[in-house]
């Protein structure tokens, strides 16, 4: 399934707090400054490197990023950004970082962060893989997310999806002991292969099932893609892996 358009986001909310567009050293700033110009103001706001978070203990990254530190969760393709501004007012003793590629997205899941006024969560417009290389320290999340990534249906693009061996075992390096990777799909190949991807790759224990329950409400559902997906009476295929010690 596709992504559909895109809600406007209103120019008065104050979005700084809660989106960071980060660029490479190759890419160009212009289209920043010129799509969020109504938002940020004349100028629009100016994409920083992955440099200026590179390398940061975890407690200082924290304190740079909320203000505070506290066990912290990683979702890694937020979309429209659901789950991650459920999950803010959910457990608001925990963090939560969204890394999104697509900047427009970045900056729906990061106002709807701000429209709940929720300071636990913050969204990257970045790449994640080198979020997860460069700026999210070893040993430091409790959890981390990844919900119905893109598949890259062709066979010579499948080498783009995130769930690869180098990218899993960044994840691994980066999750405490006991912490837990969440991989949910409604593409049932690139669920198997996904999985078995994951237990050649790390030694996280798993895959556990997640029973799926009964949706209370039009917004009680992890992220939008889960909600499409089950309304049009299609099965979602979901499991989690764990950290072990050692």
């Amino acid at each position: 399934m596709g992504r559909r358009s895109l809600p406007k986001i209103k120019g008065s909310l104050e979005l700084s707090r809660y989106f960071i567009p980060l660029l490479d050293e190759y890419a160009e700033q212009g289209p920043y400054e010129a799509e969020t110009a109504e938002l940020f103001g004349a100028e629009g706001v100016r994409a920083q490197g992955y440099d200026a978070y590179a390398g940061m203990s975890f407690e200082a990254l924290s304190e740079r990023l909320f203000g505070r530190v506290a066990p912290t969760e990683l979702e890694i393709g937020s979309g429209k950004g659901l789950f991650i501004a459920a999950a803010t007012k959910r457990s608001p003793e925990r963090n939560f970082i969204g890394v999104e590629l697509a900047y427009r997205y970045a900056l729906t899941s990061a106002s709807r962060l701000a429209k709940q006024n929720t300071p636990n969560g913050v969204m990257f417009s970045a790449d994640a893989a080198r979020v997860l290389r460069d700026i999210i320290p070893l040993n430091s999340l409790v959890g981390a997310h990844i919900y119905f990534p893109d598949p890259w249906w062709k066979k010579a693009h499948r080498k783009r999806r995130i769930v690869r061996p180098d990218v899993i075992q960044m994840i691994e390096e980066r999750l405490v002991v006991g912490g837990k990777l969440h991989f949910w799909t409604d593409v049932e190949e690139y669920f198997k292969s996904g999985v078995e991807t994951i237990k050649l790759s790390s030694n996280l224990a798993g895959p556990f099932d997640i029973p799926e329950r009964k949706a209370e409400g039009d917004l009680d559902y992890l992220t939008h893609f889960e909600r499409r997906t089950r309304l049009n009476e299609a099965p979602v295929y979901r499991s989690y892996f764990v950290k072990r010690i050692g």
